[in-house]
């Protein structure tokens, strides 16, 4: 029995839809709201961390740049030999401006040759060592930039060792009497970055790196990764998940990134969900092969009764509902029993009368054919009296075998080979009338020979077209083919006559699917009626035609061979 969705399917999916179904959805909700928080958290931290490193960088640059500033202010500068006293003077009002700050810088001044006269650090830098006339490096920013600070991130592709340079040229009476130069080291702002939760990394505009708590998203060249440059708030790398802020600083100068892992939180958040889900999903089906024992032990004489209304619905009308407990299934059981048996004798008592309808409507068709190709084989036999008396004679002839036929009652179908030889009486008949106008030819497959086919069905399609294939043309061809094609006997008239106006191509094949002949074609409809109702779809008649160029005539019955 195929199985639908009956009461126990209708209960199980009604548990599944109020409350497995929610449940999961709810814990999946839950899951989703609490992971949606833990990376909200993550993210709040991430920003505030980056935007605490680039406000950071900010104050620790502003600082030095003013200090740089109000250093290259003073007018007795570069006049004079440093003493001890004047150096120490220096540093003391430089470093008192920096002196809250966290990170701590050098400083260095040189004159107009770049020579060190006053330095913090032992030695000189590397960046500091750059020839007169370079086009590149911190002496060359300060001296096409006279009257501002120049900033540049010196060295860095040496990782810890590089350092970002502040520096001024000044100028006296237009003239570049030395330079001023603050440095901070990365290991002084890396510090800072090692205290934080999230890894920070800082890079000047062409993403050099300064300082950085993330060694994944630095190159060997010490350059940021083109990855982190292009990302969003999220980021996929090396099968790793993470949250990302980045906001310029000081200038537009430098850029601060702010990464944080969460593939962690993702990984013990799917893995929860998919537990939790397991373990619902076990409960669900240990709750379905609970809820059907017992459904099935409750509803045992209820899918029996299904049992037997599907049998009866697929047309098995023999079986009945046999019903042991005494409840409600039992009187439905009985009243299926009697209504299934009243339906037995009222189907029976409609197909002996359907079949005595059926072979009366045969019978009339049938004999439809009579006065039909009588009135026409007389019509012919009257022309050749007055032209050929002894052609009539054998015409006369041929008439009489052919009303014989006609009139024996004795069996409905008859052999295609028989149909054939008293075919050839009215192909005589026709002969005799039009001579040489009218040529035939008739090809039957040996196999189509025992087919058993409703008596009288070739004469009426070569009668259709004779009638109506000459027209006013002087001659007629007309070919008679029969062969059985994918089991069923295909009998095809084809004419080359003047063939048939489309319009009434149309009426014609309507005609045929009415149930009552209102038209003068009795012929073609008699013989699709009686096929319909012998053998019903899609046996019958079919017509073809081109106004012109002759019409077809294509006859279909299944292949229904005489018994040896």
């Amino acid at each position: 029995m195929k199985k639908e969705k009956y009461f126990r399917d209708e209960l199980q999916h009604m548990f599944i839809s109020y409350a497995i179904v929610p449940a999961v959805i709810f814990t999946l909700l839950c899951g989703m709201v609490f992971m949606v928080a833990l990376i909200h958290g993550r993210r709040s931290i991430t920003v505030s961390n980056n935007s605490y490193v680039a406000g950071e960088l900010e104050r620790v640059l502003g600082r030095y740049e003013e200090g740089l500033v109000r250093l290259a202010g003073q007018p007795d500068l570069f006049t004079g030999t440093l003493d001890i006293r004047g150096k120490a003077r220096i540093f003391e009002g430089f470093y008192g401006m920096t002196n809250g700050l966290e990170i701590k810088g050098n400083l260095y001044m040189l004159d107009r040759d770049r020579n060190i006269l006053l330095s913090s650090q032992p030695g000189r830098p590397e960046y500091l060592d750059v020839k007169e006339g370079t086009s590149w490096g911190i002496f060359w920013h300060m001296d096409n930039r006279p009257g501002q600070t120049a900033v540049k991130l010196a060295d860095g592709w040496k990782g810890q060792q590089g350092a970002v340079v502040l520096g001024r040229s000044v100028e006296r009476e237009g003239q570049t009497v030395g330079y001023v130069v603050c440095s901070i080291p990365s290991s002084q702002m890396q510090q800072v970055l090692d205290r934080l939760e999230t890894q920070t990394i800082i890079t000047d505009s062409y993403g050099w790196v300064y300082a950085g708590s993330n060694y994944n998203f630095i190159n060997k060249s010490n350059q940021v990764l083109g990855v982190l440059t292009r990302a969003g708030r999220f980021l996929s790398h090396d099968r790793q998940m993470y949250l990302v802020s980045r906001q310029q600083a000081y200038r537009h100068l430098f850029q601060v990134y702010s990464i944080s892992d969460i593939q962690n939180i993702v990984i013990s958040l799917s893995l929860s969900s998919m537990l939790v889900i397991t373990a619902l999903i076990l409960m669900t089906l240990w709750m379905l092969l609970r809820s059907r024992k017992v459904t099935e032990k409750k509803t045992e004489d209820f899918y029996r009764i299904l049992d037997v209304m599907e049998n009866a619905r697929t047309g098995n009308l023999e079986t009945t509902i046999q019903i042991d407990s005494d409840n409600e299934f039992r009187i439905i059981a009985d009243a299926y029993n009697e209504t299934i048996a009243s339906l037995k004798t009222q189907m029976e008592n409609n197909r002996k009368m359907t079949e005595l309808v059926a072979m009366s409507q045969n019978k009339q068709l049938e004999s439809q054919f009579n006065p039909h190709f009588l009135y026409n084989t007389l019509e012919n036999i009257r022309y050749m009296c007055k032209l050929e008396p002894a052609t009539a004679e054998r015409m006369v002839f041929s008439l009489s075998n052919l009303l014989r036929y006609s009139l024996d009652g004795s069996k409905d179908q008859v052999t295609l080979k028989e149909d054939l030889e008293h075919l050839e009486n009215y192909l005589t008949i026709l002969k005799r009338r039009f001579g040489s106008r009218l040529e035939y030819q008739i090809e039957v497959e040996p196999e189509a020979m025992d087919c058993r086919i409703p008596k009288l069905v070739l004469q009426p399609m070569i009668e259709n077209a004779v009638k109506y294939g000459f027209g006013n043309q002087l001659n007629l061809r007309v070919e008679l083919k029969a062969y059985i094609h994918q089991g069923n006997l295909m009998m095809i008239c084809r004419d080359d006559g003047v063939g048939i106006p489309q319009e009434n191509l149309s009426e014609l094949n309507a005609m045929l699917e009415q149930k009552e002949n209102t038209s003068r074609h009795s012929g073609l409809y008699n013989i699709h009626r009686r096929i319909a109702i012998l053998y019903g779809r899609p046996y019958g008649v079919e017509i073809r035609s081109t106004e012109g160029h002759g019409t077809t005539l294509v006859v279909t019955l299944p292949a229904d061979r005489e018994p040896l």
